[in-house]
């Protein structure tokens, strides 16, 4: 049986070990390693901020994923993640489904649920969609650090020049 229970301050260790898998990392938006003590602050502000809500996914007795909401208002951001040993079972899908349930019988002034997805997590888009998850836009972002001037594509021209408009 498939459900949700809330997070705990037992949970501190596996939601670490969870965020830190490969893939968890390579689809989040901030890819890097987080180290234990950037975990425990985080956890720390998030149990006990009122806008967070997180819950854990459980098969019977076994604690497959987590689920947490961002509330903002009256809509709130998912976030979720599948522990990589049982991916490809359903679970992503099942988390989103028991969380829209538990936000309409539990949360009814959130009436908009976000999620925002890299483009590359093709898993994480089907589940989203599987669950009526409707995509609104795409975001484009460049890093400065990467600019360099007549560096090709888009590259600056000699007539490409800001005009104060004086003369």
């Amino acid at each position: 049986m498939l459900f949700l229970r809330k997070v705990t301050n037992r949970d501190i260790d596996i939601l670490f070990h969870w965020a830190n898998e490969p893939s968890a990392r390579m689809n989040a938006f901030h890819s890097h390693q987080i180290s234990y003590e950037e975990h425990r602050e985080w956890f720390q502000r998030m149990i006990n901020s009122s806008d967070q809500l997180q819950y854990i996914l459980m098969c019977d007795t076994v604690a497959v994923g987590q689920i947490r909401l961002s509330v903002n208002g009256n809509e709130a951001e998912i976030s979720y993640g599948i522990s990589e040993p049982y991916r490809k079972n359903g679970y992503g899908k099942a988390a989103i489904r028991l969380i829209k349930r538990e936000v309409k019988n539990e949360f009814p002034y959130i009436s908009k649920l976000i999620a925002k997805v890299k483009p590359s997590n093709i898993a994480s888009i089907y589940c989203f969609e599987e669950n009526q998850f409707e995509e609104k836009y795409q975001q484009y972002e460049y890093s400065m650090e990467r600019y360099e001037p007549d560096s090709g594509h888009g590259k600056d021209k000699e007539e490409d020049k800001i005009s104060d408009g004086g003369g």
